[in-house]
């Protein structure tokens, strides 16, 4: 039987075991890959972050393999036992040459150099805002990481250690193999697969917000087709940063396998230029941030370091399959840090992560055999805890996904975690050759960079809980452009406050589990407090919204002109309409007031407007043409309280709004 050992990880030690046949080898310089896959009895060396390699030995060959690499001076290898958690085949653990210990508040310099130097450790790094060290393990240290940290968690100075572990994760989207009017997840209809209700209520939230270049939402993933339309714009890119290729051009590569971040990217933030489709958080900066999905604890800390304190919302369409992958406490404490002090505003980065593709439970200490199968590879069964590390996290956005009817996405991952669903496509998760009913999503896609989900610019068979994420984190991006002054606690308050309470009866197509409706705290574990409603999201934050009553004309009634429906001759002519905000505490008539534009056309008004309520105004005498021109609002008593004027440019798209600052 093989031995077994404790791994010390977020504060939890799990009781690990050697694998029969893996271990993992790094080499001091990549072009000694080829040297390693030679040697005898290796059948498999495949790289999983940097300069680290799985390599898969033959049968009871192992030790031997590893001891004649440790030997050869000529090779310099270190290799070290790849472990899993004691009866779960399914996780697998690759640890680096690296620790990272935290002390206690206290320690003096010297009593941390006296414990490195005993235990020949090599200072990496230091860490910000905690006394946490980053230490590379040397053959002086005679010991594994794994091992070493055990013998360190036995001082008393020392808070953690815990081995810098290579983290790998899935899209939260495997493909199955242009344009508003198509992106029924923003406006729905009642049709084949689809029904009115489905959608996130986009367009009525586009009157009061269509999101502010000073609102910057990353998205981290794989790569992006910078040279896309939908992903350009004046201003729109800020930031861009490549954590592969250690540079600042983060497209995809094809030879990479790189299609994944393009069309998350374009369901969050495609801008609106009169082609293809349009993001959930159309004029917002888009920070585009690369990794090659797989990464150690060091690693990630920097991308979300460097992420979290630029950006006001991170997406991240990405996770472990299902297996037992917790949290390094470097790594959870920061995601807690962000979440309180990040994001240029420092009010807190709103993080959104994934729950993932696999119909598996988010977190399920008590499991003793989940099946689910690898996009790849096929069935697989994990036995044991499973734990997605990110997702958990109680200060993460948890999003899982529904379908065009309105119902659970049979794919999407579930559990007490979730905070929130959205819409995406459907698939069966363990039988790709399976039909189930749903539409997919229309989003930009790789064109010129990486690899296509088809031939052009857009596709429509984008999906997964890939896609809800993006979607969540635009719609946060709004919130925090309508009221800069929400937390991100608080923007996570008013979306899981006005979601729609979808439903579904049908038990789960492969476990047969039906979690479709809500507990007495308003919580289900298939979509969390319920689906995103765009709209009723952006208008409780406007409500929110601690703004001074502006006085652009000397008046302090608060009520004022926001944006304006322009398009007299389009397929909407006599359908032209104001939108009024009333920022004050108090309800206001609107009896006898009035609105006249340029050419002294007047609407007399009436009806009342609610305290910290926007509403729609159809007009009637008045016009808002092409050319351009001016809105005046006046009281009973004719007194002007507040005009607005536009350009031509700003009315030259038909059948869009136009935004008064």
């Amino acid at each position: 039987m093989a031995s077994q050992y404790t791994l010390h990880r977020g504060g939890k030690e799990i009781l690990i075991e050697k694998e029969d046949n893996f271990f993992t080898a790094i080499l001091p310089s990549n072009y000694m890959e080829e040297d390693l896959r030679r040697v005898n009895n290796i059948e498999q060396v495949k790289r999983v972050f940097g300069n680290i390699f799985k390599v898969r030995a033959t049968p009871h060959n192992v030790d031997d393999v590893m001891d004649r690499l440790r030997s050869n001076e000529n090779l310099n290898h270190i290799v070290h036992h790849a472990y899993r958690p004691v009866g779960d085949p399914g996780t697998r653990y690759y640890i680096t040459d690296a620790i990272a210990v935290c002390f206690k508040k206290g320690t003096s310099v010297s009593k941390i150099e006296e414990i490195a130097q005993k235990h020949g450790l090599n200072l990496i790094r230091e860490y910000e805002k905690e006394r946490s060290f980053l230490f590379q393990v040397t053959k002086s240290s005679g010991k594994n990481p794994v091992k070493l940290c055990n013998d360190l968690q036995e001082y008393k100075q020392i808070e953690y250690a815990e081995p810098n572990l290579v983290n790998r994760f899935q899209p939260a989207y495997t493909p199955p193999d242009n344009i508003f009017n198509n992106q029924w997840h923003l406006q729905a209809w009642d049709g084949f697969n689809v029904i009115r209700d489905a959608d996130v209520r986009a367009t009525q939230a586009w009157d009061l917000e269509r999101g502010k270049r000073e609102v910057v939402l990353a998205v981290l993933d794989d790569g992006f087709d910078l040279t896309h339309p939908d992903l350009t714009g004046e201003n729109k890119v800020v930031y861009p940063r490549d954590f592969a290729d250690e540079d600042f051009y983060p497209v995809p590569v094809r030879n990479k396998g790189d299609y994944h971040g393009t069309p998350c990217a374009g369901v969050a933030i495609g801008e609106i230029n009169g082609e293809g489709i349009v993001g959930i958080a159309p004029g917002c900066a888009f920070m585009p941030v690369r990794f090659s999905l797989s990464a150690d604890d060091n690693l990630l800390y920097d991308i979300f370091e460097f992420a979290g304190r630029r950006a006001d919302v991170l997406s991240c369409s990405w996770g472990p399959v299902p297996v037992y992958a917790p949290l390094s406490s470097l790594l959870y404490n920061q995601l807690t840090d962000l979440a309180e002090t990040g994001g240029p505003r420092q009010k807190g980065c709103v993080v959104v992560f994934a729950a993932g593709n696999f119909n598996a439970p988010v977190v399920d200490v008590e499991n003793e055999g989940f099946w689910w199968r690898h996009p790849r590879n096929g069935m697989k069964q994990t036995k044991g805890p499973i734990r997605n590390g990110h997702a958990s996290h109680p200060d993460v956005i948890c999003v899982s996904a529904s379908t065009s009817l309105n119902q659970k996405a049979a794919y999407s991952n579930w559990g007490e975690e979730v905070s929130v669903c959205a819409p995406s496509n459907n698939w069966h998760p363990t039988n790709p050759q399976t039909q189930l009913p749903g539409r997919g999503i229309w989003t930009a896609d790789n064109d010129k960079h990486g690899l296509g989900y088809e031939s052009g610019p857009y596709t429509g068979r984008f999906g997964g809980t890939s896609s809800a994420t993006p979607l969540v984190a635009g719609t946060a991006a709004l919130l925090i452009s309508a009221n800069p002054e929400l937390t991100a606690k608080e923007v996570r308050e008013i979306l899981e406050s006005t979601t729609d309470k979808i439903t579904d009866p049908n038990p789960d197509v492969v476990l047969g589990l039906r979690k479709g409706n809500y507990n007495e705290k308003g919580h289900s574990e298939w979509f969390g407090f319920g689906k995103i409603n765009a709209f009723e999201a952006v208008k409780k934050a406007l409500e929110l919204s601690p703004k001074p009553i502006e006085e652009p004309t000397g008046t302090t009634t608060g009520i004022e002109i926001i944006a304006g429906l322009v398009n007299p001759i389009g397929p909407e002519v006599g359908q032209e309409y104001i939108m009024l905000i009333n920022r004050t505490a108090a309800d206001v008539s609107l009896d006898g007031w009035s609105l006249m534009d340029s050419n002294d056309r007047i609407d007399q008004l009436s009806g009342i407007i609610p305290a910290g309520s926007a509403i729609k105004l159809f007009l009637g005498s008045t016009r808002l043409v092409n050319s351009g021109g001016m809105l005046q609002l006046k009281d009973e008593n004719g007194q002007l309280v507040h005009e607005v004027r536009y350009t031509a440019e700003e009315a030259s798209q038909e059948g869009w709004l136009v935004v008064f600052k």
